[in-house]
């Protein structure tokens, strides 16, 4: 007995040595071929692509798709005596609602709310000189007393304002031409990835409406591997995390553009320029815990600034407002 413990001890560590040899012969082969690894794994995204999609698109019309069957599946049961028919129909209707949907909100994105973003960008740009000299004329106004001051705060000003111009120029203007030239250029492109989008379509419906059955065959393969005790604390904690990150996924999504619409209508009663792009700042970064209304009130404030000075502060209130009514009110509701 003692003797077998001990050779299956010298196994063991035989086994191990060999898997960490050959790891170790492995990663040093993967360094050495990187790019071609990198190739290869270019290539099999590229053949898995439309599946990527569809698993994305089924991922996002998910929440939809059982919002609606549900309630479909309740109204029409009534009236059909096969509830089998009427199951399927509440399934069909249901996905074919929420791709509805989906494609609605990819459409304003694309055609609408990019376009509209690029103006205000132009718009900011070409505004961005004469309110530089704005500025800096108010504060020397301001600051006539104190030469030494005066002279600090105007160079910090220029310094900023030819960072800022550049980046725009560089960076921001760039992007949003490459996007838009894009979408109505690109016809290669374009068909690459519609043909894609289109099959990635067909696969998440798949997916969607064959959920069930996919999750039944992956609790088999789990109890088969596993057993089922361990099979059962897996899925009971997968199902836990996937309902706290799931909720607090909605919530902040739900909040942030509660709060992105608000700050686009207060801004648009007072009467602040470059509202859209500014207030989808306010909503994207708000996303973002504990860091993101901060992060998302700088860019605002800035262009604000350059515009009018007192517009900035009235802004800056804006954003201390309804991050007081989100954090304290409306989060705690949703979120929860």
């Amino acid at each position: 007995m003692k003797k077998r413990e001990i050779d299956n001890k010298y196994i063991y560590w035989g086994v191990t040595a060999i898997s960490v040899v050959a790891a170790a012969i492995l990663i040093y082969f993967a360094f050495l071929r990187f790019d071609k690894i990198l190739y290869i794994i270019g290539q099999a995204f590229v053949i898995l692509r439309p599946l990527i999609y569809g698993i994305i698109i089924a991922f996002l019309l998910t929440q939809s798709y059982n919002f609606f069957e549900r309630r479909i599946y309740k109204l029409i049961s009534k009236k059909f005596e096969d509830k089998n028919k009427a199951r399927k129909i509440s399934k069909v209707s249901s996905v074919t609602i929420s791709i509805l949907i989906l494609l609605l909100i990819l459409f304003l994105i694309f055609y609408v709310l990019i376009p509209k973003l690029m103006i205000n960008v132009l718009a900011i740009i070409e505004a961005l000189p004469n309110s530089i000299d704005n500025i800096e004329i108010w504060l020397k106004d301001i600051l006539k007393s104190n030469s030494t001051i005066e002279k600090f705060v105007l160079d910090a000003i220029n310094n900023s304002s030819n960072t800022i111009l550049k980046w725009m120029t560089t960076g921001v203007l760039p992007t949003f031409e490459n996007i838009f030239s894009g979408l109505t250029s690109g016809l290669n492109g374009m068909y690459i990835f519609l043909k894609d989008f289109l099959i990635g379509i067909v696969f998440s419906i798949y997916i969607v409406i064959n959920k069930k059955s996919f999750l039944n065959k992956t609790k088999k393969i789990i109890y088969a591997v596993l057993g089922p005790k361990r099979g059962n604390d897996l899925l009971d904690n997968g199902r836990y995390s996937y309902k706290v990150l799931n909720g607090f996924i909605k919530g902040k999504l739900v909040t942030s553009l509660g709060i992105g619409v608000a700050c686009y209508i207060l801004m648009i009663i007072f009467g602040m320029p470059y509202a859209l792009i500014i207030s989808l700042l306010v909503g994207i970064t708000n996303i973002i815990p504990f860091f993101g209304p901060f992060i998302g009130w700088i860019p605002g404030v800035v262009i604000m600034l350059i515009n009018d000075p007192m517009q900035a502060l009235y802004f800056t209130i804006i954003v201390i407002v309804l991050q007081q009514i989100e954090g304290n009110i409306i989060a705690p509701k949703i979120v929860s």
